[in-house]
């Protein structure tokens, strides 16, 4: 915690271990090679011979750069990923907050180095998700249960889903619904949209073989494109 918060200088103590610890934080330190090599300063004259002040041992650590100016830090941006991809990543984000308020579209344009014309794109994207023929996946009277962006391991490979969630409702209840946000207007009409679909269903499936798991594309236009059961 305090090598982040440091600014200037950094100042450590401590005792002389009793058992020597190969993972100790101090070890662990050295190991990063963030500290340079230690220069020993002699100490000063001790004030009388059995009161002899301890070694001081300073250090120095290497800083990270100045951060850039706003215009940079979107240039770098930029140069990373298209216009397109920023948007759509803020509209993935959106709908991880289920909001599209004026602070959250002041945050996404923050975040992806979108101007405000930009972000309303993002904003306006999400709410026809939030508010299209996928909305029950944000009614808490529909879910039993609710999760975003979610890790999955599944025959050796890492899965993330954009929403899981669990109905509860009259005869769906019980299913689990594997979504995926897509800005494209036919993502089933694309073969890799559609296996990497088809992975997340599977994936699901593994953990819970005796429900039932279906998959489907929500998409910006505010549809929901539903896999074939079974397929």
């Amino acid at each position: 915690m305090a090598l982040t918060r440091a600014r200037q200088t950094l100042v450590i103590s401590s005792i002389a271990p009793y058992r020597p610890n190969v993972r100790s934080w101090w070890q662990r330190l050295v190991e990063t090679e963030l500290l340079d090599d230690l220069s020993i300063e002699a100490a000063p004259p001790a004030a009388a011979a059995d009161t002899a002040a301890p070694e001081r041992h300073p250090f120095c650590l290497k800083t990270l750069p100045a951060a850039p100016s706003d215009n940079q830090a979107a240039a770098t941006v930029d140069d990373l990923d298209p216009l397109a991809a920023r948007i759509g990543k803020a509209m993935h984000r959106l709908l991880e907050w289920g909001q599209r308020s004026s602070r959250h579209k002041v945050a996404v344009a923050r975040e992806f180095a979108l101007t405000p014309e930009q972000a309303g794109m993002a904003v306006d994207m999400a709410g026809r998700i939030l508010t299209g023929a996928g909305a029950w996946a944000w009614d808490p009277a529909v879910l039993a249960w609710s999760g975003n962006e979610v890790g999955l391991l599944y025959q050796g490979g890492f899965r993330q889903i954009d929403r899981l969630v669990q109905r509860r409702d009259g005869a769906h209840a019980g299913e689990w619904w594997v979504l995926d946000y897509k800005s494209a207007q036919s993502p089933q009409e694309q073969t890799e949209l559609l296996a990497q679909l088809h992975g997340y269903r599977s994936a699901v499936r593994a953990l819970y073989p005796d429900a039932v798991v279906r998959a489907a594309f929500l998409t910006a236009q505010g549809k929901l494109i539903e896999l074939e059961n079974g397929v």
